[in-house]
């Protein structure tokens, strides 16, 4: 009888020729008082005996406009929607409104309410000297963030980009932040579990305060290029794999989760309400429930860990019991801190600082703003969300239409003769005047030609004007979505045998204008470049 993790490797279909070992239930028994279906319950604060209370920082002050650092002395706070903006205090400081400019004894207004009161347009009655575009208020809100890394890969550019960045972002409240770095290798998970003590006593403080903070967890490891599983022990070789839910539960420890389960509880039940002077609602929600209690997983690892169907099995229920309220990994080949960490950066900058009342609008404005990263991956987030009171799961991937590679964001491997089986590799994607097309190297098979700028039953675009490349779809991509070249094939050549005996001048038109134009990259050979299509 082969061994217990070669036992599950076969069982689940795996031929296992990596270096590296399946060793599933190695770290920890799994607690069934962690891992359970989330209930409803009241957002209780943890009891004064049970947690040692540490000093935290005020949220601090910034300007909606600039983000720049301010205080009631060099701000004014708008009447009607609670704006902060800062200005001058001598002339040629820094500001964005111009020093001795506003009016004495006047209820000042921001900017954007000044210009239109009533319905009206009207003119400044002060000097602007420049803002941004308000989107989000910036606050030092109570953060926590843990990297779990493979302490073999001695590689500490990913955590010293996320560090660095957030103590210069804290400086005036270094308290609200706290980071630990748990190093993953042989025997080693309970005593790295013990230094998770004070990262507990500062969420639960943060509760307390009424602040709930954040949480944001950093796998940074190798995932097997069979089974997606990632490696915790081990070197190149030698290594033992696991999944990604027995290293959270192992080097996190019930105390720690247990925690951050309360900060996302007593966040999501908050009920306050906050008002502006005038009694409206302020033009950004700043209550606990939108800035606060949110669990995070970024998994820096390869595509395996997210493409491989019992893997991702295993993180998909890490947010349907309530322990993460979003995952997010990365499907390409190249995710090298180098490639990935720019974005890593930027998301946990926007999830600490700015807040994230939905998460998927969060990445989408990310990934709008800075495409980068998807040149060389995709990015799949699984995200927990509440409709109705209902905690609905979603699972996603996000591409960039990327002729010759991927067409829609899509890596295809599709072919419409019958035996032919291609690679990814194997399909070649064109393009010409808005629509798409992929052709088989192995069989020279070419689909019809396919629009890409409009969403389809499968691919919808991430922002239609600012991002027209950017693609987004359901994960795991379906059997339809995975043949939809060669259905959209199928149904072009139905409607071309439908076509009426009247039709001859319109087809000989459209042969002798595809001989015209031979050498056209991208030409089409079928002749019906120009048609619609609708494919299932």
């Amino acid at each position: 009888m082969p061994p217990k993790s070669r036992a599950a490797a076969i069982g689940l279909g795996i031929s296992r020729s990596a270096p590296g070992r399946v060793d599933i239930g190695s770290l920890t028994l799994r607690d069934s008082s962690i891992v359970s279906q989330p209930t409803a319950a009241p957002a209780i604060k943890p009891p004064i005996s049970e947690i040692t209370k540490i000093d935290l920082d005020p949220l601090g002050t910034f300007c909606h406009f600039c983000s720049d650092a301010c205080d009631s002395t060099t701000s004014y706070l708008c009447v009607e929607c609670s704006a902060i903006v800062c200005h001058q205090t001598r002339p040629g400081g820094a500001g964005c409104i111009g020093h001795g400019s506003v009016p004495t004894k006047w209820e000042f207004l921001c900017p954007l309410c000044a210009r239109k009161v009533e319905g009206k347009e009207r003119s400044l009655p002060y000097k602007v000297i420049g803002y941004g575009m308000r989107k989000r208020v910036k606050m030092a809100w109570p953060a926590c963030i843990v990297h779990i890394t493979l302490d073999s890969m001695k590689d500490h550019y990913l955590k010293l980009l996320v560090n660095l960045d957030l103590v210069t972002q804290y400086k005036q409240s270094p308290e609200n932040l706290t980071t630990v770095t748990l190093s993953m290798k042989s025997g080693a998970h309970t005593k790295e579990s013990r230094r998770m003590a004070f990262p507990s006593q500062f969420i639960t403080t943060s509760i307390l305060e009424n602040i709930p903070s954040n949480t944001v967890v950093i796998m940074d490891t190798h995932s097997d290029e069979y089974t997606g599983m990632l490696q915790h022990t081990g070197g190149s070789s030698g290594g033992t794999n696991t999944t990604a839910a027995e290293i959270i539960e192992a080097y996190l420890g019930k105390q720690f989760l247990k925690a951050m389960k309360m900060s996302s509880s007593y966040a999501r039940d908050d009920t306050s309400v906050e008002t502006t002077v005038k009694g409206k609602a302020p033009w950004c929600d700043v209550t606990p429930k939108a800035r606060g209690g949110r669990r995070g997983l970024i998994l820096v690892t390869c595509g395996p860990a997210m493409r491989v169907n019992h893997h991702f099995d295993s993180l998909l229920a890490l947010v349907k019991n309530d322990i993460f309220d979003f995952i997010i990994g990365f499907g390409g080949s190249s995710t090298l801190p180098v490639n990935v960490g720019p974005m890593v950066q930027a998301f946990v900058r926007n999830a600490t600082l700015f807040g994230i009342p939905d998460v998927w609008d969060s990445l989408c404005e990310l990934l709008a703003s800075s495409p980068d990263v998807l040149d060389y991956n995709t990015v799949v987030i699984v995200y927990g969300s509440y409709v109705e009171g209902r905690r609905m799961v979603e699972s996603r991937e996000i591409g960039k239409h990327r002729p010759p590679y991927r067409a829609f964001g899509h890596e295809f491997s599709a072919c419409a003769k019958e035996g032919c089986r291609p690679e990814v590799s194997d399909n070649r994607v064109s393009t010409k005047n808005g629509k798409v097309r992929i052709t088989c190297a192995k069989c020279q098979w070419t689909s019809a030609w396919v629009s890409i700028d409009r969403d389809n039953e499968y691919f919808f675009r991430v922002k239609h004007t600012i991002a027209p490349t950017l693609f987004w779809h359901h994960f795991p991509p379906s059997a339809g979505l995975q043949n939809f070249f060669v259905n959209a094939s199928k149904e072009v050549n139905s409607k071309g045998k439908k076509r009426l005996p009247g039709d001859e001048k319109t087809s000989s038109r459209i042969i002798k204008r595809r001989v015209m134009s031979p050498s056209f990259e991208g030409s089409s050979t079928d002749g019906y470049e120009g048609l619609p299509m609708s494919c299932e």
